[in-house]
């Protein structure tokens, strides 16, 4: 009778103290191209309104938190989805310079830009500006996914082991 008593309650919850916190889960999980994507964006955007609304231009903040994304974005994506921090760094400066240039073209205006400058001038004169961070998150981008597909993933050899063996050869040769 005690056990349908306990069965009648649903299945039995782990402990609290027993559970992850939502970081850890947070943690476990890869980024998917998408969410490499989304992230850039987010992270980009936001320190360029921080800095604009804090300085009126963007300047070094912009560039360290911007090299500081593209390179945790190549660190957080999935092994099928390095592709992604590749190809983002590049994509998510040249769209925020044209926003930015759109919205208020005072804040990368740079010294010895003629006043009547168009819009494609202004995004040419603040990719030049900002060359130095996009070189160095690239860089660093590119860097951190060779090491990555470099480095054999957890049970790796393992798995590769065990496959041998049910071929019916000696791990030891191979």
């Amino acid at each position: 009778m005690q056990e349908w008593a306990r069965l009648s309650r649903g299945p039995r919850r782990p402990n609290a103290r027993h559970r992850k916190a939502w970081t850890a889960r947070a943690a476990e999980t890869d980024l998917t191209p998408r969410g490499v994507a989304v992230i850039a964006v987010v992270a980009a955007f936001s320190t360029a309104w921080l800095e604009i609304a804090t300085t009126g231009r963007l300047g070094w903040f912009f560039d360290t938190m911007f090299v500081l994304v593209s390179t945790t974005n190549a660190l957080a994506a999935a092994r099928s989805a390095l592709y992604a921090p590749m190809v983002v760094p590049p994509v998510v400066l040249l769209t925020l310079l044209l926003v930015v240039a759109l919205v208020q073209p005072s804040a990368i205006d740079e010294p010895g830009t003629p006043p009547d400058a168009s819009v494609v001038q202004m995004i040419v004169v603040a990719l030049a500006h900002h060359a130095v961070a996009l070189v160095v998150a690239f860089g660093l981008s590119l860097g951190t996914v060779a090491w990555r597909s470099s480095v054999r993933p957890p049970g790796a050899a393992d798995r590769r082991r065990d496959v041998i063996r049910s071929e019916g050869r000696d791990p030891r040769n191979v």
